[in-house]
């Protein structure tokens, strides 16, 4: 062979080869990839079939596309990963060119995703898989379905309001409800809380909730059932829970000027005015800790008064729910203890870091303190409850293990103050626990429950019995017609007796956690329990 006739012949087979080679490239799809990870496309049809297509791989040692399918209420939490590792494999194909696959079995469901994952060797022939770049899905809009709307109503129960089904197979709707840490999915809702309702109605999409939760948080999902299928809302929605409170209230009273609503205090520098029937509240702010507070009368005007740290003492208005003024008792000891009293104050101060302070009177119309003439003992639980008139308890703790005093008359002539008052040791007062009737007859004091009644006139008390054996009582308070409720705090109850039937209680309340405080009102009694280490305001009926 002549080197002519050779060099012809080669060009003649690379040119073929060329031509070969330029025709495979002229048959590739246009959206070919030349790496392993493909592209979703599209994915068109509607609930009784979806075409899924994607980019084909072109790459050597390739073995197989998995196509996977999950079906879900929502696409919220779809990720390319997550419909391959929850989801289910429906086609496998060797066919790299082949970039389609046709669902003919759609899952009767909100939203059905898809992923596509490339099966291959590797550099050094190990089988490998790669998920798809992306994923996607469709959405049945004859089964998909959202709640629109959850709000506190005016009387202090929730409402919850969803979109209505219009499907033939429906079945009814169920309510699921949890109370607890903040979900993430209707799933979590159903699957960790309770149904609180099913209805039957395919047009009633609302429901009115008026349940006692206690945690911080209520979280809904609604269920429709259509041929026996459970569909989920593609949504949840939470509210705060009026009823919690994010402190330990250290104290309670009634407005008097609102027959529905208690005062909160949070001894961080906040007082609470919360309204018992739509379980709304208006807070204010007080620069400083709190410490015992009084309801007191100044020349015919009721407020709240706030005593704090630095000398301060603020005075509320029960009405607007603002600071009208603050008293300054010129001192940098805090104020524990405060009330009005034959038109002066009557205050306890201590030292912020010692048992050193004192028990005085403050002239309104002078702007000056009395009688701080010394350097006295104050213990931080040391209270003052006003009486009648002039007359006024000072309250302090063991009032069970040493001599105490029972009322305490105060005497103010320009600016001399004295006081008039009885030690004895049968008198049982003590801080920690004492409410006074209505008439201001008698008191019930020490978690004992001691029961005393009063002679005002000649400053004395009669204790007479108590209402327990054993220190069981944290809270106490008196009702108009004289029977007495206490809180337990061994169990989880409020007990009631009537007056001077020292032997058995005539009612018993369980209650949802620990009562640490109550409050009466005229069909219900207001709870506010310990549970672990959050605050509930819990509504008993009577």
């Amino acid at each position: 062979m002549n080197l002519y006739f050779f060099k012809k012949k080669f060009l003649y087979s690379f040119t073929f080869l060329l031509f070969i080679s330029c025709s495979k490239e002229d048959d590739l799809p246009e959206n070919s990839v030349f790496a392993p990870q493909t592209e979703l496309i599209s994915l068109i049809g509607n609930n009784n079939q979806l075409t899924l297509s994607w980019k084909p791989v072109i790459i050597k040692k390739f073995i197989s596309y998995s196509v996977y399918r999950f079906e879900s209420n929502t696409d919220e939490f779809f990720s390319p990963n997550m419909i391959t590792n929850l989801g289910q494999l429906i086609y496998q194909g060797t066919n790299n060119l082949k970039d389609v696959y046709v669902d003919n079995k759609v899952p009767f469901n909100s939203f059905v995703g898809y992923a596509v994952v490339t099966n291959y060797m590797d550099e050094h022939n190990n089988k490998t898989s790669i998920t798809s770049v992306n994923y996607l899905s469709y959405e049945n809009k004859d089964l998909s379905f959202s709640i629109t709307s959850l709000k506190k109503l005016a009387d202090g129960s929730l409402n919850l309001i969803w979109e209505k089904d219009n499907n033939v197979g429906f079945e009814n709707y169920s309510i699921a409800v949890f109370d607890g840490y903040a979900s993430y999915s209707s799933e979590d809702i159903v699957r960790n809380g309770m149904i609180l309702k099913t209805l039957n109605d395919q047009k009633d999409n609302t429901l009115t909730d008026a349940s006692q939760y206690t945690k911080q948080k209520i979280n809904f999902a609604v269920i429709k059932t259509i041929n026996g299928k459970k569909i989920l809302s593609k949504n949840f929605l939470s509210i705060e829970n009026p009823k919690i409170l994010n402190f330990k209230p250290s104290q309670t009273l009634k407005n008097p000027f609102h027959q529905n609503e208690i005062i909160i205090i949070n001894p961080d520098g906040e007082i609470v005015f919360y309204n018992i029937n739509s379980l709304t509240n208006n807070k204010i702010k007080i620069a400083g800790r709190i410490f015992f507070c009084s309801i007191g009368e100044l020349n015919g005007v009721t407020d709240l008064y706030v005593p704090s740290e630095n000398g301060k003492v603020f005075v509320i208005d029960l009405n607007s729910y603002e600071i009208k003024k603050t008293i300054n008792l010129f001192t940098d000891y805090d104020i524990t203890s405060a009330i009005t009293i034959d038109n002066h104050l009557l205050f306890i101060e201590k030292h912020p870091y010692a048992y050193i302070g004192g028990m005085f009177v403050y002239d309104f119309t002078s702007n000056i303190v009395l009688n701080r003439n010394g350097t006295y003992t104050s213990n931080p639980q040391s209270k003052l409850v006003y009486a009648k008139e002039n007359y006024f308890f000072f309250l302090k703790v063991d009032g069970l293990e040493y001599r105490s005093t029972g009322v305490t008359k105060l005497n103010i002539n320009g600016n001399e103050v004295s006081t008039e008052t009885k030690f004895d040791d049968y008198t049982k007062l003590d801080s920690r626990l004492f409410t006074l009737s209505d008439d201001k007859s008698f008191f019930i004091s020490t978690n004992l429950g001691y029961q005393s009644s009063l002679d005002y006139k000649n400053v004395s008390t009669v204790t007479t019995e108590s209402y327990s054996k054993n220190p069981i009582f944290g809270d106490a308070k008196i009702s108009k017609n004289n029977l007495i409720y206490f809180s337990h705090l061994n169990n989880p109850r409020i007990d009631v007796f009537e007056k001077n039937n020292f032997t058995s209680t005539i009612k018993q309340y369980p209650t949802t956690g620990i009562p640490m405080f109550i409050e009466l009102f005229e069909n219900q009694i207001i709870s506010l329990n310990q549970l672990g280490n959050s605050y509930f305001i819990e509504t008993i009926s009577q």
